[in-house]
């Protein structure tokens, strides 16, 4: 199994932004096979029933609930009919929203927005309450941003959310235990061993690169070891493929 991680699919300088030709072009790479798109329920049946996943199966996951990710990406997940798994803030959606959110952009989806992408059938994950680094926070303050996420997403979105990603990847010992009181899984972002559902808590992913022609991202998919080695694969294919094909 392969977890995807996009943030932004924009043209915007950074590494948080994946150009939308780019995202497109990726998408009916996965679409067309021989990978096999995966539901967040299919993560969970495996976890929960020993319920097998696909050969090439394959996670799509985007943080932090952007506006652009309900604008520009969802189209194009309807149009291909695949899944894909959206960690949002629930401190992002109610009134007292802050005022800066520490992203790359400032345009972060409205209730609406998420309650659309739900309504799709794509699955909504928490994010903690106001994406703080958890690893600094007091046991009250790491209680509130899981436990606290939970029951307002839960509340807005009638369906407690079943899966966490740790905002910036940072995870330890003590944010696993608080996690787990409320979710059977946790996205993380580590580099250096593949995910695995006997190990729930730490699975990791592997972040698209906005530079990767579809000969890199094919490559990521196809190293089938950790998202370290994903990205040295991805990068040594790229270099093997000439500039004007890589513009494509």
């Amino acid at each position: 199994m392969n977890i995807l991680m996009y943030h932004l699919v924009q043209d915007l300088p950074g590494p948080m932004a994946v150009p939308p030709r780019h995202f497109r072009q990726q998408m009916e790479l996965l679409a067309g096979g021989p990978y096999t798109v995966v539901t967040e329920d299919d993560l969970h049946a495996m976890l929960a029933k020993g319920v097998p996943l696909p050969a090439n199966a394959v996670l799509i996951t985007f943080d932090d609930g952007y506006a652009n990710t309900t604008a520009t990406a969802l189209p194009v997940l309807e149009r291909l009919g695949l899944p894909a798994l959206l960690a949002v803030c629930g401190g992002y959606l109610g009134a007292e929203r802050p005022r800066h959110v520490p992203h790359p952009v400032q345009e972060m989806a409205d209730l609406d927005q998420i309650q659309l992408w739900a309504a799709s059938g794509r699955a909504v994950a928490a994010h903690s309450y106001t994406h703080r680094k958890l690893t600094g926070l007091s046991d009250r303050a790491l209680a509130w941003q899981t436990a606290g996420d939970h029951e307002v997403l839960t509340d807005l979105l009638a369906r407690p959310p079943r899966t966490f990603a740790y905002p910036y990847g940072a995870y330890d010992a003590r944010v696993q235990r608080a996690v787990a009181e409320l979710y059977p899984l946790a996205l993380a972002t580590d580099d250096h061993h593949r995910p695995d559902l006997r190990h729930p808590y730490a699975l990791s992913r592997i972040q698209v690169d906005p530079g990767w022609s579809l000969d890199a991202f094919r490559a990521a998919l196809d190293s089938r070891t950790d998202p370290a080695a994903a990205q040295r694969a991805a990068r040594a294919a790229d270099a093997r493929t000439p500039p004007e094909e890589a513009r494509r």
